[in-house]
């Protein structure tokens, strides 16, 4: 029985030590559990504001309801300056008065107009936003108060800016010139910008919005705003190489800024082909060697280097250029070439075109020249001769035979 009683006693003892911690963490935890938030409220992000003389002041205020039935408050203005206009602004209309359902928040706008003769010193003027609930639900507050503090300070200077992204590009005169520009509206208020430019002669310039395609010679830009215009820069097809200045301008009431850009044009040859005398034709006999003067001319910007000459006829002519190759070819530089052109020796009489081509790095031309074609003066006696023998045959037959 001891032995018993004993095993009991220690099997009740640690029971006892398991249940306790439970038990006390239960009463922890309902100690700390948070009671629900339940109320109304007037906010705004920001009560204390610093402003501009003359500008209007918007507020965004917010009217909450948590836990609580749907409450109608009355709305007012307590302490406002002497001189201001106030108006509550709920979905576009003036009210002085709102109802927000449970657990459901509704925006409001205080909007603050202060006088235009108001004079310009600095200063903090503080006023309260006061809610009224009338007949408000039991436990539910019959006042709310949102103080609010506005400064008012020295307007700062209106200013625009106009950064390129890179104001220095390089190309030929083909190329498409783009320059990204950022404009800011580093002022307090909404303005039109208009832009302009200067150019050298030949030059032309577009400016588009961002990557739109329509062009535009001015844009709205809000306070504060940056927008992305493009300059589009073309130059003139004959333009020597060499680096160009392009000024662009912002203009907005009394402000402006200004924007240098640079286009750094390299040379691009351009080559000619003229036949003998400027004509592009010309005659041949058949079976003999030809030879023909053309002209190859740089009319480009920048030295035509490794050009090729080639020539392609007819099947069973020859044709061959002399020279093979030019090196260089200077701007406004001229070089006379032959071409060596052979018809074949059963060439029918007629015309025939052959091609004549010069192309160097990253230029090409080619002509067509049309070569009248004779047959030579050897062929045709032995034709004559054929003939003549011919009609001796005949004659010869006729007289030994006789009409029969």
């Amino acid at each position: 029985m001891s032995l018993g009683r004993a095993w009991l006693s220690a099997f009740a003892a640690a029971s006892l030590i398991t249940i306790l911690p439970a038990s006390a963490e239960t009463m922890m935890m309902g100690q700390d559990q948070a009671q629900p938030v339940r109320g109304l409220w007037l906010t705004t992000p920001f009560p204390e504001r610093t402003v501009d003389f003359g500008d209007t002041v918007k507020l965004d205020i917010s009217l909450k309801n948590k836990a609580m039935p749907p409450e109608r408050v009355e709305l007012a203005l307590d302490g406002l300056p002497e001189g201001w206009t106030s108006e509550i602004d709920g979905s576009g209309s003036k009210v002085s008065a709102a109802i927000v359902g449970t657990d459901d928040t509704e925006t409001l706008h205080l909007i603050l107009t202060p006088p235009k003769d108001s004079p310009k010193s600095a200063g903090t003027f503080a006023f309260n936003v006061r809610g009224t609930v009338e007949n408000a639900t039991p436990g539910a507050p019959s006042k709310l108060d949102l103080p609010i503090k506005l400064t008012m300070a020295e307007a700062r200077p209106a200013k625009l800016t106009l950064d390129p992204k890179l104001p220095s590009l390089r190309g030929t005169a083909k190329s498409s010139f783009d320059f990204e520009l950022k404009l800011k509206n580093d002022s307090p208020k909404d303005t039109v910008v208009n832009l302009a430019s200067k150019a050298p002669d030949g030059f032309q310039v577009a400016f588009t919005e961002g990557y739109g395609s329509q062009e535009i010679t001015s844009l709205p830009v809000k306070a504060n705003e940056t927008k992305t215009i493009k300059a589009k820069v073309k130059a003139p097809q004959n333009v020597a190489a060499g680096t160009y200045d392009v000024a662009i301008g912002a203009q907005s009431d009394s402000i402006t800024a200004a924007a240098p850009l640079h286009l750094q044009i390299t040379g691009q040859p351009k080559i000619a082909l003229m036949g003998p005398g400027g004509l592009l034709s010309g005659t041949a006999t058949a079976g003999e060697e030809r030879d023909f003067t053309f002209t190859v001319a740089n009319t480009g910007s920048d030295t035509a280097r490794d050009v090729t000459l080639t020539a392609r006829a007819p099947s069973g002519w020859k044709a061959e250029m002399e020279p093979k190759t030019l090196g260089e070819l200077a701007p406004d530089a001229k070089q006379e070439i032959s071409l060596h052109l052979t018809p074949a020796k059963n060439a029918v009489a007629g015309d025939y075109m052959t091609s004549v081509r010069a192309s160097g790095s990253g230029v090409s031309n080619s002509a067509d020249f049309r070569v009248t074609v004779a047959t030579s003066t050897l062929w045709g006696a032995t034709g004559l001769g054929v003939i003549a023998a011919a009609l001796l045959v005949m004659a010869v037959g006729v007289r030994r035979y006789g009409r029969r």
